[in-house]
């Protein structure tokens, strides 16, 4: 009688597989804990919900799991929004990794509906699938939301914070860096090049 060896073999491959994947994902989960062991642990990020440019329902939820890099916007910005979103863009296209995320709220939700986002998004050019736009679906929850980031709301929306808020795979508060201070913004890509 011939014993058929295949359905085994693969069987054996499949476990192998899966426990490499598990070890380096493992590997990678602490290499980024002990880089951001080294940051203060701001606490927990508060609960939101919100509508991305894509139209899809986002939560705090959603952030767990991977790196995230939040700030704060709005579409029809002349002055800091720019910068700050050019130098988003710029950390965005040097840090490829797949466990960094990026995370654009706007701060003028009545006026950046999913489809402004949408549209904003394509005419600056920001193509990396990465970088989320979201509208928090009204200005309690916005308000919420950056009280709890411990940035300040403010009800005019030129008045928002120019940070980048740096939140941890945990959905912890990790750093804030002022995207308009060079040596801020070089301290953030330090830990960035770190986990890549």
């Amino acid at each position: 009688m011939v014993y058929n060896y295949s359905k085994p073999c693969i069987a054996v491959l499949i476990v192998i597989s899966f426990f490499l994947n598990s070890c380096d994902s493992q590997k990678q989960s602490k290499d980024i804990e002990s880089i951001l062991g080294r940051t203060q642990n701001y606490g927990t990020i508060p609960e939101f919900s919100g509508t991305t440019d894509a139209n899809v329902k986002m939560t705090q939820k959603d952030l767990s799991g991977k790196l995230w890099l939040v700030s704060f916007f709005f579409s029809s910005c002349g002055d800091i929004c720019p910068k700050l979103n050019a130098v988003k863009s710029s950390i965005v296209a040097k840090h490829t990794s797949d466990s960094v995320r990026f995370l654009s709220v706007t701060v003028d939700p009545e006026t950046d509906t999913p489809e402004t986002l949408k549209r904003h998004r394509q005419e600056m050019k920001f193509t990396d699938k990465r970088w989320t736009f979201i509208r928090m679906d009204n200005d309690s929850i916005l308000e919420r939301f950056m009280n709890g980031l411990m940035i300040g709301y403010a009800e005019q929306p030129q008045n928002h914070s120019a940070r980048i808020i740096l939140i941890d795979s945990k959905s912890h508060i990790r750093g804030y860096f002022d995207a308009l201070d060079t040596q801020q913004v070089d301290s953030l890509e330090s830990i960035l090049r770190n986990m890549q």
